[in-house]
């Protein structure tokens, strides 16, 4: 089935949505693959920038082969940070073009808008605070960790009438199926990061692949913080 971004002439209302549910996770290359084929029927959409015309749609190799790059940087003990990576970091999965609309900005290039429910997709990274002893998601510097990606979908949704309403998983909301599949493979494939610091350890939320256990201390951003996964 072809993939068709609806366009308008001009920015018209984008997604107003709240309550985001969050899933960080860092997982090997081939359990990528596997997610991905667990999901069924999806397109990954880029949203990030002004997009030439004919490249919004992410075909999903080139995404696997992004996300491999990235894990091979990890895996050899490399700092991921080539700039390759951003837009497919940066993206969004749906199950229906509708969701998004395209406005043409210039010539030959597109702003792509989200109006409707979707995953999206965002470069996770987290760290440790010594002033508490705790980890956070989300915190931004390069000095913090590399972790994957952190997919996200909103729990309530204000329509274009104002309207607040709960997003369930019927016709109105399609890509909250899918966001439950992704759920469901996380929680039976993944398992919560169990930190050691200073000889101390700490069961974190972001989940870790268990394809990760045998690679994962050679994370650069964990050596350097002298941090270990506990095996």
């Amino acid at each position: 089935m072809t993939f068709i971004i609806p366009s308008k002439s001009a920015v018209g209302p984008v997604l107003q949505a709240s309550k985001w549910i969050k899933l960080p996770v860092l997982i090997d290359a081939m359990e990528m693959e596997e997610l991905l084929a667990t999901l069924g029927t999806f397109s990954i959409v880029q949203v990030s920038g002004l997009i030439p015309c004919g490249k919004e749609i992410i075909p999903r190799n080139d995404f696997l082969k992004v996300y491999e790059h990235y894990i091979a940087a990890l895996k050899n003990g490399e700092n991921p940070s080539d700039p390759l990576i951003r837009p497919y970091f940066s993206s969004i999965f749906t199950t229906y073009p509708e969701a998004l609309y395209s406005i043409n900005v210039q010539d030959g290039k597109n702003l792509i808008k989200v109006l409707r429910p979707v995953v999206q997709l965002q470069a996770h990274r987290c760290d440790f605070s010594e002033a508490d002893n705790t980890f956070r998601s989300m915190v931004i510097g390069m000095d913090s960790i590399s972790w994957g990606i952190q997919f996200s979908y909103p729990h309530l949704y204000q329509d274009e009438n104002l309207q607040v309403m709960t997003v369930r998983e019927n016709e109105q909301f399609p890509n909250t199926a899918l966001f439950k599949r992704m759920q469901h493979w996380v929680r039976h494939h993944t398992i919560a990061t169990p930190f050691e610091v200073a000889g101390k350890r700490i069961c974190v939320p972001v989940r870790l692949g268990k394809n990760c256990l045998s690679w994962i201390n050679n994370h650069s951003h964990l050596r350097r913080k002298n941090i270990k996964v506990a095996l």
